[in-house]
């Protein structure tokens, strides 16, 4: 892993990047919403392991896990076949999230520079999503 961008800096980009987003930290993990959306996150920062998804092994020291939720034909292009094999715990590799996949999330532990910046069209998608689904209420 090479260049690994921060929890903080990562946060910072996506508080940026889009209008009106909020960020709810009321826990330790970091939840991004659209607009006045709070519902339902275009992307999350999870900084722990629970009893429902410990996939990534997310209580070692400086480990955290940014996830997006894009579009089934993004998703797909990106993982055709869901490998059942995956090491979650892979740390810098683009993986579709270890529970959310069917709902087409995908995840990175720990992204360097140059993974963030190939992230960042999805970023972009994960965003404009949310707004559209909110615009249709």
């Amino acid at each position: 892993m090479t260049g690994a961008i921060s929890l903080e800096a990562l946060a910072a980009y996506i508080r940026d990047a889009f209008r009106d987003v909020h960020m709810d930290a009321s826990t330790p993990d970091l939840f991004f919403f659209a607009g006045d959306e709070r519902q339902h996150p275009f992307a999350t920062i999870i900084t722990r392991d629970t009893e429902h998804d410990h996939h990534s092994e997310l209580d070692r020291d400086g480990v955290f896990r940014l996830n997006l939720g894009v579009s089934k034909e993004s998703f797909q292009k990106l993982f055709p076949e869901l490998d059942p094999h995956i090491d979650f715990t892979a740390q810098d590799v683009l993986l579709p999230h270890p529970v959310h996949a069917r709902m087409f999330w995908l995840s990175v532990l720990n992204p360097s520079h140059e993974t963030f910046y190939v992230l960042r069209p999805y970023l972009k998608e994960a965003y404009a999503l949310q707004v559209n689904r909110t615009a249709r209420g």
